[in-house]
């Protein structure tokens, strides 16, 4: 049986990339031996999603990276903290050096798959065996020079590209001589069950950061609220904007029409799909939106702004609605007016109930072999 390694920064904390590790363990596993080499973490912690029991779990460091950066602190003149910032980052970057030199010099494989520049770099450094490279990019680039040019460059040595969309494969096709394949990230399952789409309730799912913008969905409640005060938004997930966010629905009135969960396990998550309308994205960029196509899985049809690359992959006319002009009265001029016409939401259940195929563990699991055979 051949094996697989897939390297990974953490495997604790609930993402888009924990979860695409995760379903892609298990959907490789059956057929080849899979290994993953997580940055940090200890097997002490819980996993954030489930792994197949013989898969293997490395943890190389329990050294945790602060979720700090230096322009926070430049711009928040906190001089005095610059120095201990530096020499932790070069602690942790020594470490990090020296662990992955170690594990990698004999690591025994037949493919080694990363999931970010950082790891396909440490690769090209450390390892010098013959397995197939097959790198994989989770983040849109917007059109961002330094990091097109960082993910390039890192990739040289590679022998693929895995991309998640059609348009991110076609933009790096043209500019990389690494072979660019195009494969969604796959769902979990896709359920039976779908949603009825009978009340006036909204949700939204993911990680409580800048780039997901929840504070313009919650500014969007706001106008939503006023002239149609039945409809109500879930959000679950946490993060590091946890507490403003909170505090912006206090100050804005709105704690009746908004409820924040924090994280949730999946199967907990499964009831809200189930009784909920309409599912909301206000990010700002999306390279692929898990959660787009898991809430497109329960028969949910989909509100997302046409500036998240992932979202115009994902969504069509036929299955939900793309905003071109991501104000808060626009964005709830159209979630009051889907929700008042429930035909129009079981149309695009129809249409979605072919195209989630597209995402199904059986699709994605074929097209990855076809690459790695």
């Amino acid at each position: 049986m051949k094996r697989i390694t897939i390297i990974t920064m953490q495997l604790h904390t609930p993402g888009g990339i924990e979860r695409f590790v995760s379903t892609l363990s298990t959907l490789l596993n059956e057929d080849y031996e899979v290994q993953i080499i997580a940055n940090y973490g200890s097997k002490d912690k819980s996993l954030a999603f489930p792994l197949p029991k013989n898969v293997k779990t490395t943890f190389l460091t329990s050294i945790q990276p602060e979720e700090i950066s230096m322009k926070s602190i430049l711009l928040g003149f906190k001089w005095h903290r610059i120095p201990g910032e530096l020499k932790r980052r070069y602690h942790i970057n020594t470490t990090q050096n020296k662990v992955f030199k170690e594990c990698l010099k004999n690591l025994e494989t037949d493919y080694i798959i990363t999931e970010r520049s950082l790891y396909n770099k440490i690769v090209s450094r450390h390892y010098h065996g013959t397995a197939v490279k097959i790198a994989t990019d989770h983040n849109y680039h917007q059109n961002n020079h330094k990091y097109i040019t960082d993910l390039l460059k890192s990739i040289k040595n590679f022998d693929y590209l895995v991309l998640s969309t059609k348009e991110l494969c076609d933009f790096y096709t043209t500019k990389t001589n690494t072979k660019c394949v195009y494969i969604p990230n796959p769902l979990a399952n896709i359920p039976a069950k779908k949603s009825p789409l009978n009340g006036k309730n909204i949700i939204t799912v993911g990680r409580l950061v800048p780039e997901k913008d929840y504070s313009l969905l919650i500014e969007t409640m706001s106008y939503v609220h006023k002239k149609a005060p039945d409809i109500h938004l879930t959000i679950i997930g946490d993060g590091k904007e946890e507490e403003d966010l909170k505090n912006q629905i206090k100050s804005s009135g709105l704690e009746k029409a908004i409820t924040m969960t924090g994280w949730l396990p999946q199967d907990k998550i499964a009831k809200y799909y189930y009784d909920s309308s309409l599912f909301v994205s206000t990010s700002k960029t999306e390279a692929f939106g898990l959660a787009l196509a898991e809430a497109m899985s329960y028969g949910l049809p989909c509100l997302a702004l046409s500036r998240a690359s992932g979202a115009r992959a994902q969504i069509t006319k036929e299955t939900g609605v793309l905003v071109d002009t991501p104000t808060p009265a626009i964005i709830a001029n159209h979630i009051i007016e889907l929700l008042e016409h429930p035909n129009v939401l079981r149309n695009y259940q129809k249409s979605i109930n072919k195209a989630i195929t597209n995402y199904s563990p059986d699709t994605i699991k074929q097209s990855w072999h076809q690459l790695l055979k």
